[in-house]
């Protein structure tokens, strides 16, 4: 998305080509691993440090959707897999966060889970707002009235953007810590700058929608709220990339791959595509030169991931860590 709005056709057309297989292909081995080891699914949707990441699937397919709408002329099979995925991704949303809803409302044990939150709970955001891109896909298909789409979208973006406060203010206090044990996992706090940007991409495409069926005032609001998001995510970069690059001095290893990686991708990707339709929107050009430069690190954050991807089955394993500094318990104390 960020390439094809940057004016870049072709490798965003490649990457499109790579996408919807590899969608389809996670989809049957998803389908097929819940068939197969339907306890350790039940499991994973039961605990708050995983339950989360079922989100991720909601994300992409509304993603997908929505590049698949920008591709020129619409065929039958274009028009039925946006509104396949248009579909999978509502209902995606709604089945887990029906979940999430029952597991921390329902069942009081599982409340104490909140004191470990990290960054893959703003998956959840994403989750939302990915709803509401979801709707937005429906009206640029012809699917749905635009008063339909735009209330529905306006409806999820409107919760994502209050949940996004509410999870901020849990993570930030995790944020803090995160980079003083080097062996935990950073990368899923990038999510944090990612549902912000994600909040600014689903504010601009629901203005066609909100514009068409006369709701003026709301889109006033959205581009506001828009800026207001776009800001917290470009705030977050710098203290995201401070945080990393010293907790990537203190580890004491070379770098390899990491599954948690492509949480960083992610944000970037979108970023870099919210800035610029954030900036052709409310006609803020320095915002969209701002996401014309953000593409390239994106693309070399992508470029590096699935480079060491490729090379990790080959590689050797990681040595054993030895931190000197902790203070270890004395046998007899």
């Amino acid at each position: 998305m960020a390439l094809l709005q940057a004016g870049f056709p072709d490798p965003s057309l490649a990457l499109e080509w790579l996408a919807v297989p590899a969608f389809a292909m996670l989809t049957v081995l998803s389908a097929g691993r819940a068939a197969a080891f339907g306890r350790d699914v039940r499991r994973e949707l039961t605990r708050p440090d995983q339950v989360f990441s079922y989100f991720a699937f909601a994300a992409a397919a509304s993603v997908l959707a929505s590049r698949l709408t920008e591709t020129g002329p619409h065929d039958a099979a274009t028009t039925s897999a946006v509104a396949a995925l248009t579909l999978a991704a509502v209902l995606a949303w709604s089945s887990i966060t029906g979940v999430v809803v029952f597991l921390l409302a329902v069942r009081p044990g599982l409340r104490p889970a909140i004191k470990g939150v990290d960054g893959t709970w703003q998956l959840w955001v994403v989750g939302t707002q990915s709803a509401a891109i979801a709707a937005t896909s429906a009206y640029a298909e012809g699917d749905v009235p635009a008063r339909l789409a735009a209330v529905a979208a306006l409806v999820a973006w409107s919760a994502g953007a209050v949940l996004y406060s509410a999870v901020t203010v849990l993570v930030l206090p995790q944020l803090g810590r995160a980079g003083l044990t080097p062996e935990d996992a950073f990368a899923p706090y990038w999510v944090t700058m990612g549902a912000a940007s994600i909040t600014v991409l689903a504010a601009t495409q629901i203005l066609p929608a909100a514009a068409a069926a006369g709701l003026a005032g709301a889109g006033h609001v959205l581009t506001g709220a828009a800026l207001v998001f776009w800001s917290v995510a470009t705030a977050g970069i710098p203290v995201l990339t401070t945080i990393g690059l010293g907790r990537r001095l203190r580890r004491h290893e070379p770098p390899r791959f990491r599954r948690e990686l492509w949480m960083i991708v992610f944000p970037a990707g979108m970023y870099a595509t919210a800035s610029m339709r954030l900036g052709a929107a409310a006609e803020l050009p320095p915002v969209r030169d701002i996401g014309l430069v953000a593409v390239w690190p994106a693309a070399a954050a992508w470029a590096l991931v699935v480079a060491g991807m490729a090379i990790a089955p080959f590689s050797p394993p990681p040595a054993p860590r030895r931190y000197p500094w902790r203070w270890r318990r004395r046998p007899g104390r």
